[in-house]
Order: structure tokens, then sequence, then C-alpha cells
């Protein structure tokens, strides 16, 4: 039943629906006067709709996983009692018992398990909508980990996309406030690249080999001669999720550092690489006991254009400085079209993707906004900074310790684009 059409859509419509009527139910108590629903009741409330999707998610996999780590990865927007069931969808989903996988991964591989591996953990060590990693040792003694694409995937993507555009236009139809339709259409945006193992084994080696000289970072080696479109063969990487602040903090780690670490290696990826990691939810990130940020999952590896980063640069710090017309001019360079946006409602659309929040999502903010084109490139970078807004409210909330780190090299990069000019 699991991967019947039908099924999945109904299931998927049952669980939204069913949070939206518990919402409205306690937005009706709250304009009466009797009985106004505490904070506790609240969080009770938010806790059973994170629990429902989680559940979900775990049942049917696919798409529903995909969704629920989007909406588990936003703790700077959605409250902490939602998020928290749905952050186990980032790297605790359970798996399957690898004799279920054997033989597809002999078939990837071309040989047998036993003439490749010397020994494969049986259980995965993390699980999500995509695939499954298991640890695994080569037969010269080197600690890896092997990536399995379900054989399942590209079949129950579409399905699930299709789903779920369906159950929330319900959704938003019984509560206009509740419109999660960008979600999903990140998700049909992006996953396709995520299904392709061969571009995430070279974005990979290219953003290895880009920080080969950075002690702050760590990246994988893979081993490309074991892998496949679904198949991936990596090293291991040591260290701890970094959305586990409590073992972060038992380790010694001080969370604000940490957060500002990887601010400033997201910025030297995007506008100084120019080519950089795309889906920084917290089950992507291992912290080593050193503050060494290990970075993995490399599907959603985004290459800008000469110039674009910038641009983006330049539009935003000029925003931020109250030159709404500069940001504006900065912001036609690299491919927006603004026809009749003000140059104080684009401010404000700024303003919301460094972490100064008047909507859910400020994708969907500038999607419904009289602009009448966002350039592509510009959706993953916006991806990016809302993921690391809310990971930064994850390890220091509500002190935007990364939206003001990113802020400072933004500056940077625009004074020496200025300089250059000069």
């Amino acid at each position: 039943m699991r991967n019947n059409r039908f099924y999945r859509l109904f299931r998927t419509t049952l669980t939204l629906v069913l949070g939206v009527c518990r919402y409205l139910w306690l937005m009706f108590r709250e304009r009466m006067p009797w009985g106004k629903p505490s904070e506790a009741t609240w969080n009770r409330a938010h806790r059973r709709t994170g629990e429902a999707i989680y559940n979900l998610a775990t049942s049917l996999r696919g798409g529903m996983v995909k969704f629920g780590q989007i909406a588990g990865s936003r703790a700077d927007y959605f409250p902490a009692a939602f998020v928290e069931p749905l952050s186990g969808l980032h790297d605790q989903v359970p798996g399957r018992p690898f004799s279920e996988l054997r033989s597809y991964v002999s078939e990837e591989l071309g040989s047998s398990v036993e003439s490749v591996f010397a020994e494969v953990d049986e259980e995965p060590i993390a699980a999500a909508s995509l695939a499954q990693v298991h640890r695994a040792r080569l037969k010269d003694g080197s600690d890896v980990v092997i990536k399995i694409q379900y054989p399942e995937a590209r079949k129950i993507f579409p399905i699930d996309l299709a789903s779920m555009r369906r159950s929330l236009r319900v959704v938003h139809w019984l509560n206009k406030r509740i419109d999660l339709r960008s979600i999903a259409n990140e998700l049909s945006e992006f996953v396709t690249m995520e299904l392709d193992f061969t571009r995430e084994a070279r974005s990979t080696k290219r953003v290895r080999e880009s920080f080969a000289a950075d002690a702050r970072i760590r990246i994988p080696h893979v081993h490309e001669e074991l892998s496949t479109e679904r198949l991936l063969v990596l090293d291991f990487l040591p260290g701890r999720r970094i959305g586990d602040t409590k073992a972060l903090e038992e380790m010694g780690l001080c969370l604000k550092a940490t957060a500002e670490r990887v601010a400033d290696i997201y910025c030297t990826m995007i506008f100084e690489h120019g080519f950089f990691h795309g889906d920084p939810h917290p089950g992507n990130m291992l912290i080593e006991a050193d503050g060494t940020v290990g970075l993995i999952d490399f599907g959603l590896a985004k290459e800008l254009p000469s110039g674009f980063a910038v641009g983006v640069a330049t539009m935003i710090v000029k925003s931020m400085s109250g030159d709404a017309d500069g940001s504006l001019e900065a912001a036609r360079s690299i491919g927006f079209e603004i026809g009749g946006q003000s140059p104080e409602d684009f401010k404000a659309l700024i303003m919301m993707l460094m972490g100064d929040y008047g909507a859910a999502n400020v994708l969907g903010a500038l999607k419904a906004s009289p602009l009448d084109r966002v350039p592509s490139h510009f959706a993953i970078i916006g991806r990016v900074f809302l993921l690391l807004n809310g990971l930064s409210h994850r390890l220091v909330p509500g002190e935007r310790i990364i939206a003001n780190a990113i802020i400072r090299s933004l500056m940077a990069v625009a004074a020496q684009n200025r300089a250059k000019i000069a």
C-alpha cells in the first residue's frame, strides 16, 4: 500500500487537514471569552502536529521525509515544540536492514558486496528521503560510508510531489493564513538534482579541492571507482550532528563560535569560490571536538555565473544600509525584473532574507510580490540563507549570529568590488 498513489494522497491530505483543524479550533477558542488556550495548550498542538508529520514521513518515506526536513529546519520561524519532533527526519528516519538492499548494492557495484568491503554495518547510521547510509570498511582497511539511493526513489518522488500539491491546496482553502505551497515548489525544483549521485560525487570532489588548505572544514573523499548514479562510497567523517546542541556543549564547544564558523564557510563558498553546498540542514553538518565542520551530502551543490555573487552582495548591503534605489539597481544587474516593485517593498523582502521575518518564506514572498522575474540562481542562495537562519536560531536562539556574520562578509565583498571598480 505504501507505494500506491491514492493511498499516499489520502494519508498526506488527512494528516495536513487534521493539523489545520486542530489550529482552527484553538484560533476559535482565542476569540471566545471562555476557555482561551494556554501556552501549554498551543505547544501540545504544535507537538502533535509535528509528530503527525513525522509519523507520516516515516511511514510513507519519499517526498514526505523531504517535506518534514524542510519544515523541521526552520527553527527560526516555526515553534520549538513543532520543530523538535521533525528534527529526527534529518538523520534518524528508521532505515531498512542492509540485507534488503544487498543484491541492489551488488548490482550497482558490478560485483558482490563481499568482494569490495571487508565488512558492512547492517544497521544504517542515517536514513532520509532518498537514501540511507551504512558504515563499512574497504579491503585496504579504510573507514567509509555507503550511501544507497532507494530503488523506488525515482518513481515515488513525482507521485509525492503531485500528492503534496493537492493536499496543500486543500489546507490553504481551509485557512488562507496557512500557505506551505512554497515548500512543494522547493521540492519540485531541487529533487531532480539530488537523485543524480554522479553529480553529487563531482560536487563533493570540487568543494573538497577548494577547501584543501582550510583547516576549518572537512569534506569526505569520494571513492569514484565504486560510485554510480545510485550509490556513493565516501570516507567516513567523525563528529556530532550540529543540531545536537547539548552534545556540542558537553564537548566544550562555544555554540556562538560554531555558528560564526558555519557562516564564514558558506560565505567563502558562495562569494569566493562561486560554488557551494545548497542544503545546510542540521543533518548535513558534523562538528568535531576542535570545532572543525564536516560537510556532507552535496546533492544540492550550485555553481554561480561570474559576477552574480558580487551582485547579490551589493544588493543586500545596499538594502541593509538604507540605499533602496541602489539595491534595486544591483538586483536588476543580476537578472531581477522589478516591474512595479517599490524600493521600500523590495528592501523589506531583503530584510526578511537576512532574518527579519514578516513572512514564512522569503522566496514565496518574492514570487508573490510585483517582481516580474527572480533569477533562478538566487533561489538556492535564498534557500541557504533561510536554512542558516534556522540553524543559527537553534544554536543561539534570538541572536541572529549567522545572519550578522553573513552581513559582515557581504560588506567586505561589496567593498572589495568598489575598490576594483575605482
